[in-house]
């Protein structure tokens, strides 16, 4: 509904800013209000797209921060398919296990729970893990995404670029790798300072001679 109306407010934004310029380039006469006519229908008629255009445009700019804690976990429906599902992988099943994943898979593909559990129970090389990984990476679960990641890589598959930031960034560590330790780098001495001589001309306080100081001529021992 939202999209309809949004293509509705946005061609009568078009429409009547076009309207108020044309009334407004044609001479005035005493009395004309069309221009003032269209510029009020203008601001009614973009207040009215800034309302149906809000969310979207707000979600798109908080999605970066907000989408791990709103997109980042899901919770399970009732479902008489995935409970047997649950069934046939606790009792080792694994080709009922992964037929009833798929069929899982192709009737609620937005779900990742039985891609998740197909993936488990897939042989390795198999068509089937290929599926499962490719579905498992679509979701928003960093540990899920960086299985199906190195499981493709595996396959020689490049899943591309994850639409989160924080998965990304993990696969860029993990991709990394952990630099070896580097030895320690060595500190030379500092060379030696020389003491510097004392200005015999600065007397720090009164009655302060500056030639009993430590550098100076030591003083004379009073009789």
């Amino acid at each position: 509904m939202l999209v309809v109306l949004r293509i509705i407010f946005g061609a009568a934004l078009v429409y009547a800013v076009r309207e108020a310029w044309a009334a407004g380039g044609r001479p005035t006469e005493t009395g004309d209000m069309t221009a003032s006519f269209w510029l009020a229908v203008s601001v009614a008629v973009g207040i009215a797209n800034a309302v149906v255009w809000a969310p979207y445009l707000g979600g798109r700019l908080a999605d970066p921060l907000t989408g791990a804690f709103t997109r980042g976990f899901y919770v399970e429906q009732k479902n008489h398919l995935l409970k047997l599902v649950r069934w046939l992988d606790e009792r080792g099943h694994r080709r009922l296990t992964l037929f009833a994943c798929f069929l899982e898979g192709i009737h609620r593909p937005n779900a990742p729970t039985a891609f998740i559990i197909g993936l488990r129970n897939a042989r390795a090389g198999t068509w089937l893990e290929r599926v499962f990984a490719r579905e498992v990476y679509r979701f928003d679960n960093t540990q899920n995404c960086v299985w199906a990641y190195q499981i493709l890589k595996r396959r020689g598959i490049n899943p591309g670029v994850h639409r989160r930031p924080e998965v990304n960034l993990t696969l860029r560590s993990i991709e990394k790798g952990v630099e070896p330790p580097q030895p320690p780098v060595p500190i030379l001495p500092a060379p030696q300072t020389m003491p510097l001589e004392r200005n015999r001309q600065i007397k720090l306080f009164e009655g302060d001679d500056p030639a009993t100081s430590r550098k100076g001529t030591q003083a004379q021992p009073k009789p």
